[in-house]
C-alpha cells in the first residue's frame, strides 16, 4: 500500500510537470519520438567552441561525430578519419579521411573542414572548450594534402593525439563545417548548428527542450527513431514516474534512485567509463603529516575498508573495488595486475601497533562534493564507521570545493589539510599519465598526493609512444600502491540511465559520463 501511495504520489507530480510544459505530452502510440530528460543544460549555447561540456555533449551531443572512438572496451578505433600514421621524427599526424560523409545541409566534409575546425575553430580567441588551450598550443599547423588526407603539425611529440582527437577527451575532436559557418557566422551556427552526427537539429526552446529529426543519411548509424527531444526536468521523483508512466522513454538517474527504478520495472544503462571513488590522504610525504606518514598506518588505513561490502550495498553493485586511481580499465596506463586491498582489521589493528598508535588516533574527514557523483556523505559515513572498528576517529567536516581547494592546492599544503583527509570522486582521463601528472604530482598544483613519482611522471608526459607511456604510467602506479599513499575504495557507475519499454535497447560509448552522442544507437522497442 504504501508503495503504491509513493507511485500515485510521483504520478502526480508528473501530471503537473505535463500541465505545465505541453511539449511533455505523452507521445502517441506510433509515435517514432525519442524523449529523454536530463537534470541539467548547461550554458544553452550550442557552439562546442565555447560552450561546458555540458552544453556540447549534454545538450548537442547528438549532432556530433569525432575523428577517432575510443569504445567501451577501450579500444581506439576509425571513425571520421578511417587511418593515421605518425611522421619519423614525431612531429606530424596524416590522416586519411572517411569519402562520403555528409553535413546535414548535404555538403560533403573535407580536409578543409578538419583544417578549419583545428586550426580556426578550436584556436580562435573566444574558444574556451575544455582543452582549447593544449590544442592552440600543441598545434603548430595544419594543411589539407588533398580532398581527403590532413597534415596536423605539432610544436612537439604527441603520440596520444589521436586518442585525443576521439569521443572520450572532450569535445576538440569534432569536425566542424566550414562553408556554414563563413556563412552564418559563429552566433548564427550557435542558433541553427549543423554537423555529420546521427541528429540533425530541429530547435532548442531555451530552458525546456532541444529538437533533433534522424539524419537518415548518417555514414554509421542512422536512427531506429525518427526524432529526439533532449527535455529539461531536474526533479529526479518527476524523471521517475515520468518514465513509469510512458511519458519518457529515458531518463538521468543516480545510485540512490536504482531501487526505485528496478521496483518500477525500467531498465538501466551504465556509463563505460566508471567514476573513480577514494579517499585522499593529504601530505603524507610532509613532518607535520601526524601519524599518516608511516606508511603502516596508511596499509591500516587501507585494510580496514570493506570495499566489496561498500560496492555491493553503497553503491547498489553498480561498480567494482578499486586498486588504484584514478584511471579506469580504459586508461592509457592502466594497472591491471594489480589487486584491491583486502579488508583486513585485525592485521589493521596490529599495524597500528606496530606504529605506535595501538589506541588509534583522530583524523578530519572533509566530505567534498564533486563532479556528478552525489554520495559523498555516504562514502565519508561508510568508511568513518569502518576507521573506528580500528580504532580511528574521524570526523566528518562536510566542506565546499570553493573553499577546501585553494588548501590542497597551496605549495606547500596547507596545515589544515596536511594529515587530513577527504572523499574525492572523478573520471579517470584516457590518458593515464595526465591523471598520474594531476594528482600525484607537485608540478600540477592541482592535489599533490606523493614525493617520489615526479621523475616517473615527467617520464610518462614526454613518452614517445603509447606504449612507453603506458609502461611508465604503469610502473608509478605500482610505487604508489605499494606505499599505500591513499585510499583507493571502488571504481562505480556514477553516471546511469533508465528507460522504458518504448526502447530495447542501447548502448553507451564512453563519452565523459553523457550519453546523447550515443543516442542514436537505441533500438526501438514495443
Amino acid at each position: 500500500m504504501k508503495r503504491r501511495r509513493r507511485f500515485l504520489r510521483l504520478a502526480n507530480i508528473a501530471a503537473l510537470a505535463i500541465l505545465a510544459a505541453p511539449w511533455l505530452m505523452p507521445a502517441p502510440a506510433d509515435s517514432r519520438t525519442l524523449r529523454y530528460a536530463t537534470t541539467s543544460f548547461g550554458e544553452e549555447n550550442l557552439d562546442p567552441t565555447v560552450t561546458s561540456i555540458t552544453a556540447s555533449l549534454g545538450i548537442a551531443g547528438p549532432l556530433w561525430d569525432w575523428l577517432t572512438e575510443v569504445a567501451a572496451d577501450g579500444k581506439l578505433q576509425p571513425a571520421l578519419a578511417t587511418g593515421w600514421k605518425l611522421s619519423g621524427d614525431g612531429l606530424s599526424w596524416v590522416f586519411r579521411l572517411r569519402q562520403g560523409v555528409k553535413f546535414h545541409d548535404g555538403r560533403e566534409l573535407t580536409a578543409e573542414d578538419v583544417q578549419f575546425t583545428l586550426m580556426e575553430a578550436f584556436r580562435r580567441p573566444e574558444a574556451k572548450s575544455s582543452r582549447a588551450v593544449q590544442f592552440r598550443k600543441g598545434i603548430k599547423d595544419v594543411k589539407a594534402v588533398d580532398r581527403y588526407t590532413v597534415s596536423v603539425q605539432t610544436a612537439s611529440p604527441w603520440p596520444t593525439f589521436p586518442h585525443d582527437v576521439s569521443n572520450q577527451p572532450g569535445i576538440e575532436g569534432i569536425v566542424l563545417p566550414k562553408h556554414y559557418v563563413q556563412k552564418v557566422g559563429w552566433a548564427g551556427f550557435a542558433k541553427r548548428p549543423i554537423a555529420t552526427g546521427p541528429w540533425k537539429f530541429v530547435r532548442h526552446d531555451v530552458g525546456h527542450v532541444v529538437e533533433f529529426e534522424a539524419w537518415k543519411e548518417h555514414w554509421k548509424t542512422p536512427p531506429s527513431f525518427d526524432r529526439l527531444h533532449i527535455l529539461l526536468v531536474p526533479e529526479a521523483a518527476t524523471r521517475i514516474a515520468m518514465l513509469r508512466t510512458g511519458q519518457l522513454d529515458m531518463a538521468d538517474v543516480s545510485l540512490d534512485e536504482v531501487p526505485e527504478v528496478e521496483r518500477g520495472g525500467l531498465k538501466l544503462a551504465e556509463d563505460p567509463q566508471p567514476t573513480s571513488v577514494r579517499i585522499h590522504l593529504y601530505g603524507t610525504y610532509y613532518e607535520n603529516a601526524g601519524p599518516i606518514r608511516d606508511v603502516r598506518v596508511r596499509q591500516a588505513l587501507n585494510l580496514a575498508i570493506n570495499r566489496e561490502e561498500m560496492v555491493r550495498t553503497l553503491f547498489r553493485g553498480k561498480g567494482k573495488a578499486a586498486a588504484v586511481f584514478p584511471p579506469s580499465s580504459i586508461s592509457i596506463g592502466y594497472p591491471r595486475a594489480l589487486k584491491p586491498y583486502p579488508y583486513d582489521p585485525q592485521r589493521a589493528k596490529k599495524l597500528l601497533a606496530e606504529a605506535g598508535v595501538a589506541n588509534g588516533f583522530s583524523i578530519k574527514l572533509f566530505s567534498l562534493a564533486t563532479g556528478g557523483f552525489a554520495q559523498f556523505q555516504q562514502v565519508a559515513e561508510a568508511v568513518a564507521g569502518y576507521w573506528s572498528a580500528i580504532g580511528v576517529r574521524a570526523s566528518i567536516v562536510p566542506s565546499d570545493m570553493g573553499a577546501f581547494r585553494p588548501l590542497y592546492m597551496a605549495s606547500p599544503q596547507s596545515a589544515q589539510v596536511v594529515g587530513q583527509a577527504s572523499v574525492f570522486a572523478t573520471t579517470g582521463r584516457l590518458n593515464g599519465a595526465d591523471d598520474l601528472h594531476i594528482w600525484w604530482t607537485k608540478d600540477a598544483k592541482i592535489t599533490q598526493l606523493a614525493d617520489n613519482v615526479e621523475d616517473v611522471a615527467k617520464k610518462a608526459v614526454a613518452g614517445r609512444s603509447v606504449e612507453e607511456i603506458a609502461q611508465t604510467v604503469e610502473k608509478a602506479y605500482q610505487i604508489l600502491y605499494k606505499e599505500y599513499r591513499s585510499v583507493p575504495i571502488a571504481d562505480v557507475s556514477g553516471t546511469l540511465w533508465a528507460y522504458g519499454n518504448q526502447v530495447a535497447d542501447v548502448r553507451v560509448r564512453p563519452h565523459r559520463g553523457y550519453i546523447t552522442p550515443s543516442l542514436a544507437t537505441a533500438t526501438a522497442g514495443r
